[in-house]
């Protein structure tokens, strides 16, 4: 019977049959579907993967010769730690590695706010025009193409200012695109930039609360933490512009929502584009769903094809180099490695 790998989220099944020909003398599976999950656990497991897939005692106890088990992303908060040391399994993280594509979901969600892509969809599909009592006709070049319909909430992001809270790999990727597009950026984080990587973006460093009062748009890339949490509320709206756009692809925790629902409500800011909620999936009955004034993503950023491929390639090299005995950059458990030293 073969050693196995095991891979626990569904979602990386389409990358298995590519990565199995990297493996020698190991088998890698992964369930179909979450909820084949557990018919996978077995004795011949000796390696386990996870992401979101709860891993407890219960788990564990089938999965008696596992040696090793990675948590993809910082947060493994999925994995019961002490069920792990008990068991004598060696713990490590991989570190996610896909700030491009969150980028360019925050990059979206600016360009769909500044040209009010919902309502233009809306009004368009709904033949909104109807109602000033246009007819359809044949469209010719000489015609201009905006006059059956008119939206004073479109406008170009060129000349306008990105104010970034956290600069790190993602924001740093996202004021790059801004940058190209004739944005000027400025940035808040904890610890400043060296100069010479300000200089080639350009970067301005600023005061949270000096940032907020001068940006147009507001994108939040900081880690979720008690020192971040709700580090956006009532104060920090009252401060912002009343045309300003706040963009948050981090963390749902990072923004007061009661303070940011109200904050949308009352016109102290004009609109925001969120990729994530304090709740999730966002509750049917949520403020934010009713209004007009919001692009909703549900938590898409880090969630592309390309990303989970390279996770998965990122995950099984890692777990290789744990087996053949080559300790992890991210060990959780030091404690259980020193055992097998």
């Amino acid at each position: 019977m073969s050693q196995k790998i095991l891979i626990a989220d569904s979602e990386h099944a389409p990358a298995c049959e590519e990565l199995q020909g990297y493996l020698d003398g190991y088998e890698l599976i992964c369930p179909a579907t979450n909820d084949d999950f557990s018919d996978l656990l077995s004795s011949d497991v000796v390696g386990l993967i996870a992401q979101d897939q709860k891993i407890d005692a219960a788990v564990l106890k089938k999965l008696t010769n596992l040696e090793v088990a990675l948590s993809l992303g910082r947060n493994h908060s999925n994995f019961d730690t002490k069920a792990i040391n008990d068991q004598g399994v060696k713990f490590s993280t991989v570190w996610r590695k896909g700030p491009n594509c969150v980028a360019e979901l925050a990059m979206t969600l600016i360009l769909s706010m500044s040209k009010d892509l919902l309502i233009s969809h809306e009004s368009v599909a709904g033949g909104a025009y109807r109602y000033r009592g246009i007819q359809p006709e044949q469209s010719e070049q000489w015609k201009m193409a905006f006059h059956w319909m008119k939206n004073e909430n479109v406008h170009e992001v060129h000349g306008k200012r990105l104010g970034i809270v956290g600069l790190g790999e993602i924001g740093y990727e996202l004021a790059i695109r801004a940058s190209v597009m004739g944005m000027g950026v400025s940035y808040y984080k904890r610890t400043r930039l060296p100069q010479d990587l300000e200089q080639v973006v350009p970067l301005e460093f600023m005061s949270l609360n000096e940032m907020l009062a001068s940006s147009d748009y507001i994108c939040l890339a900081v880690p979720h933490t008690p020192n971040t949490e709700k580090m956006i509320g009532a104060s920090e709206f009252e401060v912002m512009k009343d045309d300003a756009i706040l963009i948050n692809i981090c963390r749902g925790g990072v923004v007061d929502e009661t303070a940011m629902i109200n904050a949308l409500l009352q016109g102290q800011i004009k609109g925001a584009g969120l990729d994530v909620f304090d709740y999730e999936p966002l509750p049917a009955d949520s403020p934010l769903a009713m209004l007009d004034n919001v692009i909703l993503t549900p938590h898409i950023g880090g969630a592309t094809e390309e990303t989970i491929q390279r996770h998965s390639r990122i995950m099984v090299g890692d777990i290789l180099r744990f087996i053949s005995g080559k300790r992890p950059i991210h060990l959780v458990n030091p404690d259980v490695w020193k055992t097998h030293d």
